[in-house]
């Protein structure tokens, strides 16, 4: 309801009712001033009226209704002084203007008609603060009481014509102010509303960019905003940590130096990343080293991209720092490593080796004895390529050879042959004689070593293996089938996951690195063909490689 009751009701906070006694003078400043204020008015109205009528008219005096009507106004008026306002409800408050309407109707009674202008005070009260019902009743009273009075008088042209336009004005004035005043509390309201709605989008901008910044800061990233003038704009925690800056709207000199290079020469100041963001000029993994304040190197990676400019902030550039220390680290342990592996493994198998062609120089020893030696002998060249080429961090480029893979094939079983005796495995070659391809014999024995290795380990005892080589079409097909452990369909997908292991594997107990088949499946497609693997759970698996035959004519030419 408009009026008082809004008035009470905003002034009311939702814990209101509990500290309404503990603080009273909340009501003083609005709702009970307002009423002062307009009870204080008719008061100080009719004081002004008593005086002039003492000092113009004193026998006005003489008539009973004036006296008390000024008696009951002063009466009521002291008595609106002393009653708690805030604790009455909308219709109490009402009572006010209603006696003030009684008290003008007495003092304006026989005789005293220009009083009833007085009336403009009340009908304006109602009026402001209440809905037009209200100031019907009020215009309703009124009307009561000119009728009474006319009747009590006399009935004359004049007082009925009084009368007429006295009701007339007091609610034209009663109704333009109702409808001013409901316009009023209307744009009061829409006004409230759009600020809560501003309010709540305030609010809802500030979250956002509460959780931008928070985003912002949260990057390991160090991310800096650089203007024209090299001016840092803003930045996140780890730029700020990492040039050991405080706060970025008061800068000062950082203790951090930008190195070209890992204990080298100190960049220029002009050459500085966040000079050079300042010139608005992009790059992409620009790597620099900074020593900062704490005495630590880092090793980043820089990388800038503009922003364009808004009408709140002129075009600046987003300077990103990668810190890359861990990674340069680890690349420098691995060479160093690889250094030092390298020479650790090559110097034993130079000794077998030579020593090997020490025996196989002998002439007493048995022809059994000289082929174990030579199987020997060839696994530790192999390995020794393979040291070279795992540790060298690259895969050599398949070479454009005819290569026999029958005779590959044949030395890969022969060498597993003793294995597979001492686990009880029952090794079935069928090779066909016509099986060339195209590519590195030596790329192509780790692939059948690791296909055929993995069928001899995940086969138990009295198992069998089959390896079958066949010329079909222009196509040579090696398949590897056993009847090992198997693998389940889960973990088929991921067999060629590096460093995957399927559950049968570990739960075997037999140590891999789940690195044979990716190996395989790569060098296979560096030389144009296909590996597929096949397998059931408890029944074995099959492994199949797919390469071009190749030819006579196809062998002259990659001769040339």
């Amino acid at each position: 309801m408009p009026g008082y009751a809004d008035d009470r009701a905003r002034e009311l906070p939702s814990d209101a009712p509990s500290r309404r006694h503990d603080a009273p003078h909340r009501w003083i400043s609005s709702r009970t001033r307002s009423i002062w204020h307009w009870q204080l008015a008719v008061a100080v109205a009719v004081s002004a009226i008593t005086v002039t009528v003492a000092l113009l008219s004193p026998e006005t005096f003489t008539r009973p209704t004036f006296n008390a009507g000024v008696t009951l106004t002063i009466a009521v008026s002291a008595a609106a002084l002393a009653v708690p306002w805030h604790r009455l409800s909308k219709p109490a408050v009402a009572l006010l203007p209603a006696i003030d309407i009684i008290t003008i109707g007495l003092m304006a009674h026989q005789g005293s008609e220009l009083l009833t202008l007085l009336w403009v005070f009340p009908v304006t009260w109602l009026a402001t603060h209440y809905t037009l019902p209200w100031l019907i009743a009020g215009l309703c009273e009124i009307a009561g009481i000119l009728v009474t009075g006319t009747l009590v008088t006399a009935v004359t042209p004049d007082r009925t014509l009084s009368v007429i336009v006295v009701l007339l004005a007091l609610a034209f004035i009663g109704i333009t102010i109702t409808t001013t005043a409901r316009r009023t509390r209307a744009f009061r309201r829409l006004l409230e509303r759009q600020f809560h709605q501003l309010e709540r989008t305030l609010r809802r901008v500030e979250a956002q960019e509460k959780r931008a910044m928070a985003l912002f800061n949260s990057v390991d990233t160090a991310l800096a905003r650089v203007d024209r003038r090299g001016v840092v704009r803003g930045a996140n925690h780890a730029y700020r940590r990492l040039y050991a800056i405080g706060d970025v709207a008061n800068p000062h000199p950082t203790a951090a130096v930008e190195y070209d290079t890992y204990r080298g020469n100190p960049l220029p100041p002009q050459r500085t990343m966040l000079a050079r963001a300042g010139r608005g000029e992009l790059f992409d993994d620009h790597r620099f080293w900074l020593f900062d304040a704490e005495g630590m190197w880092h090793a980043l990676d820089a990388t800038t991209s503009a922003s364009p400019a808004t009408p709140d902030e002129p075009e600046v550039t987003l300077l990103a720092l990668r810190d890359v220390t861990a990674a340069v680290t680890a690349e420098q342990e691995k060479s160093t490593m690889t250094t030092m592996v390298s020479h650790e493994l090559r110097n034993p198998l130079t000794a077998i080796i030579g020593h090997i062609d020490l025996l196989l120089d002998r002439d007493d020893l048995p022809a059994d004895a000289i082929d174990n030696l030579t199987v020997v002998e060839n696994a530790g060249q192999r390995m020794q390529r393979l040291i070279t080429s795992v540790l060298d961090g690259s895969a050599p480029t398949p070479l454009a050879e005819r290569v026999d893979l029958r005779r590959v094939v044949a030395a890969s079983v022969d060498a597993f042959h003793p294995v597979a005796q001492t686990a009880q495995l029952t090794v079935e070659p069928a090779i066909d004689p016509d099986l060339h391809v195209s590519g590195d014999a030596f790329r192509l024995r780790q692939v059948v070593d690791n296909i055929l290795g993995n069928a001899v380990k995940y086969t138990p005892r009295g198992g069998q293996v089959r390896v079958e080589a066949r010329r079909v079409g222009r196509e040579v097909r090696l398949t590897v089938s056993d009847t090992g452990i198997g693998i389940s369909p889960a973990d088929i997908e991921r067999v060629f996951e590096p460093y995957f292991r399927a559950e049968t594997a570990r739960a075997s107990g037999i140590p891999g690195t789940g690195l044979g088949m990716v190996i395989s499946r790569e060098i296979v497609h560096e030389h144009g063909g296909r590996l597929e693997l096949t397998s059931a759970l408890g029944h074995g698996t099959d492994v199949v490689v797919h390469l071009t035959a190749v030819d006579a004519a196809d062998a002259e030419r990659i001769a040339e």
